[in-house]
């Protein structure tokens, strides 16, 4: 009766903490009856459990994980859907990333911007696409992180997508970040520099057309000398500021 009394006092929490301790980190399946277990705490009534289950899950990994991690997304405490999220990142793959892309249209703004991030972490070059989706939210920060998800990628393909919000973007803030990650993005890429060169001729705001000029002189690439010699007839004298200095950096070879 003490044995089990005291098993009792041990509660739902301590029992999931041994689970943990005893799941191989990333295995490919975990065993019918203990993956089980973990998916019947992710409904537990405890936030704090669910959100244990969900990293177990993560730890875990394999296709039956993912399945079950999907139902957490519709988890009423936002802090368990992040840790969903989390999980399905470090799991990775293709069935990771459908599910992922379900994430973009939580109705939390906090979920989407960790969604992208986790796109990234889960497929990188693939996540490309997916992560492309993000630049059609309703609120800029999450426009925001995926310029951001795109240039730590590192891509190449990634060029025309920021290119198309750069020149579409409502929000300047989304564009200056957009027109920044072109530089480090399209090192070397004669897409970069049209893209820049439109930035430059048509977009309203100076402290956009800065960020272009600057990521100019990242691009290594001749085609960004004549470019940066129209930024310096700019309308707004902190443009043809900013132009100077490049200019000077680029025809010394001194790059950004």
């Amino acid at each position: 009766m003490a044995r089990n009394f005291t098993l009792r006092r041990l509660g739902l929490t301590s029992v999931l903490t041994l689970m943990l301790a005893a799941v191989p980190a990333r295995a490919q399946e975990a065993p019918g009856p203990g993956i089980s277990a973990l998916q019947t705490m992710l409904g537990d009534r405890s936030p704090e459990i669910r959100v244990r289950a969900a990293r177990a899950l993560g730890r875990v990994g394999g296709r039956r994980a993912v399945q079950i991690l999907r139902r957490g997304l519709s988890d009423r405490t936002v802090a368990v859907r992040i840790a969903v999220i989390e999980a399905l990142g470090f799991i990775g793959g293709t069935l990771a990333l459908t599910v992922l892309s379900e994430a973009l249209e939580d109705r939390a703004p906090e979920i989407r911007i960790r969604a992208v991030e986790a796109l990234k972490d889960a497929g990188t070059v693939s996540a490309i696409s997916i992560i492309q989706k993000a630049f059609g939210d309703k609120e800029s920060s999450v426009r925001q992180h995926a310029a951001l998800m795109l240039r730590k990628i590192g891509h190449r393909s990634g060029v025309p997508v920021l290119g198309r919000a750069v020149l579409a973007d409502r929000d300047p803030s989304v564009r200056a970040a957009c027109a920044r990650y072109l530089g480090t993005l399209g090192v070397k890429d004669p897409r970069s520099v049209g893209i820049l060169s439109q930035v430059l001729t048509d977009d309203k705001s100076p402290a956009v057309r800065i960020r272009a000029v600057e990521a100019l002189g990242f691009v290594q690439l001749p085609q960004a000398i004549p470019v940066l010699g129209t930024a310096l007839a700019d309308r707004d004298a902190g443009v043809r500021l900013r132009a100077t200095e490049v200019m000077g950096r680029v025809l010394a070879k001194d790059f950004e």
